[in-house]
């Protein structure tokens, strides 16, 4: 039985529009979550119209070698310039039809190979919308932790400045000295000088995306939060079959149709002719019909042939690394969505509950004098790297289970 995933609805929102025909809109808005990156990620993305292109391409392809070769005719008129000539009329006019026939097999070989192609490149869009997908998603799971990052830089400055303010009034009363307030402002100021760099990695993650999707000038904001996705735990039996792996094989079997092919265009060019040709003063006429056979004496196109037999063992080397990679990365993103679950509900059980006692004790020590600054500012400085840390263990959860969702080719149906 296929497995099914639930993402709580989210997948669902971000897959329906798509197959629906739905494009998403010429300017995207400003604010996005992670179900819309995932629409326009399949919808006109300039990486998936490309594909669409390769199978108009692959289509045209089709019509023609699915068109029969058109016949020739020619006319030809000739005047006698006196009596010592071919014959004794004074005016001779011949007209004659030559026609092409394609031999038993090579019609249809070359049909076949075409639709086996329009088929392939159908399944490249696949493939390309499965991983541009998981792509985007990955791309936003940054942008969230870079505007987390940026976001508890503030949260650690302004507790900063409320700590300044503790010490500045315990060193107007004679209880801190001037180097307690010194320490803290370097500490402040180095926090700004990481909060422009913060600012920097931001509009980074935004560029990253828009560019990514295709929208240039696009400065997005994530709108969602860093939290794990709600997916079934696949089966050990789910994968094999990811849309890499069906491209690949499709491609296989029209590389293998090309060979053919090409086998029987190396069969010699044949064609029947038939005509009139008549004479005037005097008037006779006579009616001829014969046939044209090629003979393949120095082009045997035995180059055309060997290169399709090429190309077709490269496809089938192609689709047999495209399955062993189809199969490690099933196994690899499997394995770390169970790992850093288990890591990210274990830093949730042990220190999330202890932090906002943290910085309360470090304060009334502080108050009590029986600690140091260097204590008080180590303990924001703990928080904030705490806060860090959940937000790249989550950030990585996130993007691994994406991840695993390609590999099992969840994102893979898309409008061609």
């Amino acid at each position: 039985m296929k497995w099914i995933v639930v993402l709580s609805g989210m997948l669902a929102a971000a897959t329906l529009p798509a197959m629906a025909g739905e494009l998403p809109p010429e300017v995207p808005p400003e604010s996005v979550d992670l179900p819309t990156v995932l629409t326009l990620a399949r919808g006109a993305s300039p990486r998936l119209e490309l594909e669409r292109k390769q199978i108009a391409l692959a289509q045209a392809q089709r019509t023609t070698a699915g068109a029969y070769p058109n016949p020739s005719v020619s006319f030809e008129r000739a005047r006698q310039p006196g009596e010592q000539s071919n014959f004794g009329s004074a005016l001779a006019k011949q007209w004659s039809v030559q026609q092409p026939i394609l031999l038993p097999g090579q019609r249809s070989s070359r049909v076949r190979a075409a639709d086996l192609g329009v088929d392939a490149a159908r399944s490249r869009l696949s493939a390309t919308a499965n991983d541009l997908t998981a792509d985007a998603g990955a791309a936003y799971v940054e942008l969230l932790q870079a505007q987390h990052k940026r976001l508890a830089l503030e949260q650690g400055m302004a507790d900063l400045d409320r700590l300044r303010g503790i010490v500045a009034g315990r060193q107007s009363a004679g209880m801190a000295s001037r180097y307690d307030l010194l320490r803290v402002d370097i500490e402040l100021a180095d926090w700004r000088t990481q909060l422009a760099e913060a600012e920097a990695d931001l509009t980074d993650r935004q560029g990253q995306l828009a560019g990514l999707l295709g929208f240039p000038g696009w400065h997005p904001r994530g709108a969602g939060e860093l939290r794990a996705l709600q997916i079934a735990e696949p089966p050990p039996s789910a994968g094999g079959d990811s849309p890499a792996v069906i491209a690949s094989r499709k491609e296989e079997a029209a590389a293998l149709a090309r060979v053919t092919a090409a086998r029987r265009d190396r069969l010699p060019n044949f064609s029947l002719s038939g005509g009139q040709f008549w004479t005037v003063q005097p008037y006779g006429k006579t009616y001829s019909l014969g046939f044209e056979i090629e003979v393949p004496l120095f082009d045997t196109r035995r180059g055309a042939y060997q290169q399709a037999r090429a190309e077709a063992e490269s496809a089938s080397l192609q689709r047999t690394l495209a399955e062993a990679q189809s199969n490690a990365d099933v196994e690899r993103y499997r394995a770390q969505v169970q790992q850093r679950s288990a890591a990210l509900a274990q830093f949730e059980q042990q220190l999330t509950p202890r932090l906002p006692q943290l910085q309360q004790m470090a304060d009334d020590a502080y108050r009590l004098g029986r600690s140091t600054v260097l204590e008080l500012l180590d303990a924001t400085r703990v928080r904030y790297q705490t806060s860090l840390s959940r937000a790249e263990l989550t950030a990585n959860l996130m993007e691994a289970q994406l991840r695993l969702l390609a590999a099992l080719g969840e994102f893979a149906p898309v409008r061609p």
